[in-house]
Parts: structure tokens; sequence; C-alpha cells
């Protein structure tokens, strides 16, 4: 299988693999007139978004399903035209054909540098909307939206759940190992962290011969939803899947126990199933700077 799209690991964990054909990059074709990003965007009220709504990403493709090219917009709410983040994110679509415009309503999304993407996700051969925004925070999230719009009728088919991947909860036990499980796994997940046993002693996590010290409040470790989430049409038939890139979080935020590595593909019941997932341990881990201030304390 090519896998050019994965970062290295030492252990591959599937859960229901499916072959790979290939890798197709995502293009999206870009408006024609793309003069009103960065603008206000013209139709704000008339379809009662705040006064304040500006354009972030403009795109053209059929996202109905009536053979006509359609204009999506990325819209958001900024305070002026040159900030870079924005709130109360939104997906309106203006047909082609009739010049109506349609919307999505997708709650509470902001973020930094919005993107727009149009690709076909569910297969029905009509282009859905791809939005990816950074939160800005320092775990390096990005948040992730698929819309349809087909038969004109807007859907949000992955948002703040799915964007969650791969959730996976655990702890440290005796041994310099995580053990932990995940619903979307079929078997629980141990992770060898002896790479970084002399940061986890000095930080009194461990003694040095591996037993652990804290109690289990503090031996908790949890993954962060995505860190980036490409689409990719994993075997060349049109339909784009989406390739996940996560990590699994220890004592603090810069303590990286494990990268998870996940493909997801949409399936019939309208629901986003793992094709294969991968995790790495460290066979050598830098300690990190937060990890050394903790240690110094």
């Amino acid at each position: 299988m090519n896998k050019k799209w994965m970062k290295p690991a030492t252990f591959l964990l599937l859960a229901g693999v499916v072959g790979v054909t290939g890798l197709t990059l995502a293009n999206t074709k870009v408006a024609h007139a793309d003069s009103e990003k960065g603008k206000l965007f013209a139709a704000a009220e008339q379809l009662k978004l705040d006064k304040n709504t500006y354009v972030i990403d403009q795109k053209t493709a059929d996202v109905n399903g009536d053979k006509v090219e359609d204009t999506v917009y990325l819209v958001g709410v900024k305070e002026k035209a040159d900030d870079i983040y924005a709130s109360n994110m939104n997906l309106v679509v203006q047909d082609g054909k009739t010049k109506a415009y349609s919307k999505t309503d997708m709650k509470d999304l902001g973020g930094y540098e919005g993107e727009l993407t149009l690709l076909d996700f569910t297969g029905d051969h009509v282009a859905d909307a791809f939005v990816k925004t950074a939160t800005g925070g320092s775990g390096g999230i990005y948040n992730h939206v698929v819309a349809t719009f087909a038969d004109n009728k807007p859907a949000v088919i992955f948002g703040e759940k799915e964007n969650e991947g791969i959730n996976y909860e655990g702890s440290f036990v005796n041994g310099f190992k995580v053990e932990g499980k995940s619903a979307q796994l079929d078997k629980p997940l141990t992770i060898d962290v002896s790479a970084n046993q002399d940061v986890y002693v000095a930080a009194k996590l461990y003694d040095k011969a591996g037993k652990i010290l804290l109690t289990d409040a503090d031996t908790s470790v949890m993954t962060y939803p995505f860190s980036a989430l490409t689409p990719i049409d994993m075997d060349g038939n049109g339909t784009y899947e989406l390739v996940g890139e996560q990590r699994i979080v220890g004592i603090n935020n810069t303590d990286t126990v494990s990268r998870i590595n996940s493909v997801w593909g949409y399936q019939a019941d309208g629901k986003w199933n793992p094709w294969e997932v991968e995790y790495s341990t460290f066979a050598k881990k830098h300690p990190g700077e937060a990890i050394n201030t903790m240690i110094g304390k």
C-alpha cells in the first residue's frame, strides 16, 4: 500500500483494512470571480447574518446536482476585514441556475484562516464542501466540517463530534506503559513509553523501577482532536476519504505519548468509519520545554 501520506510508525493497528491502489491530491476549482474574498458578504442582510459577516473563502462547483456550477462561500464574523480570526462561520451557496441562496447551520464554528475545498465525499458524484480552520490553541487543533447541498438541502455530515477522530482514553500503568481503549478500535491498545522514562521519573510519575507513584487522576492520557485532516481519494474512484493525524497526550500538552494516523470513509448509513488506524511508539524522545519546566519545580 502506498503510505506517502503517513508519518513513520512502529506498530500498525488495523480497524477494517481496505486495499489502496493510489492517491490523488485534493483539487478544487477557484471561483471565476474571486473578488468577494476578504470583503463584506453582500447577501448578509438578505440571509439575516451579522452585518460584519465577511467572505473568508470562495469556490465554484456543482454542489446541488443540477449540472450547473454554483458559488460556495465560507463566511464568518470579523471585527475588521484584515482580521485572521472569524467567529460564527457558515457555508452559503448561491445556486448557479436560480441565483437563490441556501446556507448551513454550523453552530459556534470559529477559527483562524479558514479554508474551503469542494470535493465529493459521499459518492453521489456531486461536490461537497470541506472546511478547515485552526483553533489557535497550543494543542495545534483544527476544526473541520463537511457539508452537502445535494438537491438544495444543506446538511452538515461531519462536525464537532466527528472531528474528535479516534477518541482514545487510557492511563499510565506500571512498566512505563500506557493502557487504554477507544470505541472505534476492536481491542485495547497498549503503548510503550519507556523512551521517555527519565522524564517521567524526574516528574515523579514513576519510580526508577517503573512503578506508578501518582494517583489515578494524575495518570490519565487522552487524544486531542485532529491536528490535520486531508481529503485524499484513496482508491481512485472519485470519492474522497479523510486522512487524519492526532496526538495522544500525557502529563501535559507537550507530552506526546503517541501519534495516531487514520483513514475515514463516509458510509451509506451516514456515518464516518475508520478504514485504517496506525499508531506510533517512540524509540527515542526529546523531553520538550514544558516537561523540563515541570521537572525543575
